[in-house]
């Protein structure tokens, strides 16, 4: 029986100094897909994933790669009837994971994903990002309606920081409660969800939080993708008046629905969904690579 599912598709610029990344990724991708040596395996930042390339979306001037990334199940379901009958699920000659996808547009270097109970996050396509094209220092970041990120790190005053962050997801088991400072939270693995809500000012007194830390910060929490809420209060030194952004909601992304008509989203049917909102959102797309270009 198809199941509908709430899903939200997210935008993201890719980013890199070498030059050739995105000439590179496109070729790459284009002669796995159509060389016969469409999947394979290759070590992300906390355990191996497996990655599958399908058939690209072909336009007049360009490709669009849709790509899927696979990690192992750490907690693996059991199998059950309605006779009562309880047992280990079937991984005989396989194993059990999480899928998730993406759609890649180099050319526009854009990354497209799916968010709503899914795989692996889009750290996990910046990874794969970083093992095909062996350029270590590329990676990705949100892009946001309005030039919000580019308006908070251009500040050099920052009053306060506002965070919500629930877990654990599962990227949040995989990167942090597997790793081994994780062992010592093991406790939170029996826990439905966990909740934290952080705020950190400067109170009453006058000056600025750490800008450089704060900015690292921000970075890492909008790349890792675990925050329900991230608002930040500053300023830049010409302004009179601070200014508070919520960066999680000035993301731009695009909400839908799917029809998933057996046990998990197949290729055709989040190829569908990604692409729909790459075409409605495709005038983002195009601004943020303007802004790209226009830095170089």
């Amino acid at each position: 029986m198809a199941e509908r599912k709430n899903v939200t598709v997210n935008f993201y610029r890719l980013e890199s100094a070498v030059d050739t990344f995105y000439q590179d990724m496109e070729f790459k991708l284009d002669a796995l897909s159509s060389g016969g040596m469409d999947y394979g395996f290759f070590d992300g930042k906390s355990s191996e994933l497996m990655f599958k390339i399908f058939d690209p979306i072909v336009l007049a001037d360009r490709k669009l790669f849709i790509v899927s990334l696979i990690k192992e199940k750490i907690f693996l379901p059991v199998w059950f009837n309605r006779e009562g009958i309880v047992q280990e699920a079937p991984t005989e000659g396989g194993s059990l994971g999480d899928v998730s996808y993406a759609l890649i547009d180099p050319e526009k270097q854009a990354l497209l994903t799916l968010s709503g109970g899914f795989g692996p996050s889009v750290s996990a396509f910046s990874d794969f990002a970083r093992w095909l094209t062996g350029d270590s220092a590329a990676g990705s970041s949100p892009i946001f309606v309005n030039s919000a990120y580019d308006q908070v790190t251009n500040w050099e005053i920052f009053r306060k920081l506002n965070l919500s962050i629930e877990a654990p997801a599962a990227d949040f088991v995989g990167n942090v409660l597997d790793s081994e400072i994780g062992e010592n939270f093991k406790m939170l693995e029996t826990l439905s969800g966990l909740k934290i809500d952080i705020s950190v000012s400067m109170g009453h007194g006058k000056g600025s939080l750490h800008k450089d830390a704060v900015k690292n910060f921000i970075r890492t929490v909008m790349e890792e993708n675990f925050a329900g809420k991230l608002k930040i209060m500053g300023k830049s030194f010409e302004e009179q008046q601070t200014a508070e952004l919520d960066l999680y909601n000035a993301r731009l992304k695009h909400k839908t629905e799917i029809v998933i008509a057996g046990s998990h989203i197949s290729p055709d049917e989040a190829k569908a969904t990604l692409y729909e909102a790459y075409q409605i959102h495709l005038d983002d797309i195009d601004a943020a690579y303007r802004g790209l270009s226009d830095e170089e």
